[in-house]
């Protein structure tokens, strides 16, 4: 069985939205906060286990909202 990794659960998340199955805007923050979770636990601010379940939920929460339609920009 593969185990999740903070590289893994962000790389997934990115391409969820790069694909167009994610709203963009939500992806890319998920992301980043995964990205900082990373640099939280490599400081020791987190440990392994807290990090990863909340990168989880940063993925869970990415998956949430479908992509606004294209030309939103009004």
């Amino acid at each position: 069985m593969e185990r999740d990794t903070l590289d893994a659960i962000a790389a997934r998340i990115q391409a969820t939205w790069e694909a167009g199955r994610v709203c963009a805007l939500v992806g890319r923050g998920c992301r980043a906060r995964v990205v900082r979770i990373g640099r939280l636990a490599a400081a020791g601010r987190l440990s392994p286990v807290e990090a990863l379940q909340m990168a989880r939920e940063a993925e869970a929460l990415a998956l949430c909202f479908l992509p606004l339609p294209v030309g939103d920009d009004l």
